[in-house]
């Protein structure tokens, strides 16, 4: 498995449309052949039982809140194939774009996982 999470930090306000942005996304990607595409709301943010949390790497301000958005491939090959493919798609591009109005994606952080390289 290989899946891809990106954390967004979003003006109260632009909540809501940029979850109806994000679910439109995430119909899209699975059109293109993804397994499984979800955005997650923030229920605990200040970590547990000694841990850290999200807030100790992430300055949330006042008006916003983090969201975590998950999409989930069969490998790494898998969402190559499948990145490649959207390129063309004018929807996604037009989402993109638009999404870009609602969060500031110099501070979105994206990191991808897979469980294939896991021995």
């Amino acid at each position: 498995m290989y899946t891809v999470v990106c954390f967004f930090r979003v003006r109260k306000s632009d909540k809501n449309l940029f979850l109806r942005m994000t679910k439109k996304t995430g119909e899209l990607l699975k059109s293109h052949g993804t397994l499984e595409h979800h955005i997650y709301q923030a229920h605990e943010l200040t970590g547990r039982q000694g841990s850290m949390g999200m807030l100790n790497l992430i300055d949330i301000e006042e008006d916003e809140e983090l969201l975590m958005g998950q999409t989930i491939f069969k490998s790494r090959d898998h969402y190559e194939d499948v990145m490649s493919e959207i390129g063309s798609d004018d929807i996604i591009q037009y989402l993109h774009d638009h999404i870009k109005d609602t969060v500031d994606m110099t501070k979105v952080i994206t990191s991808s996982f897979a469980t294939e390289t896991l021995q």
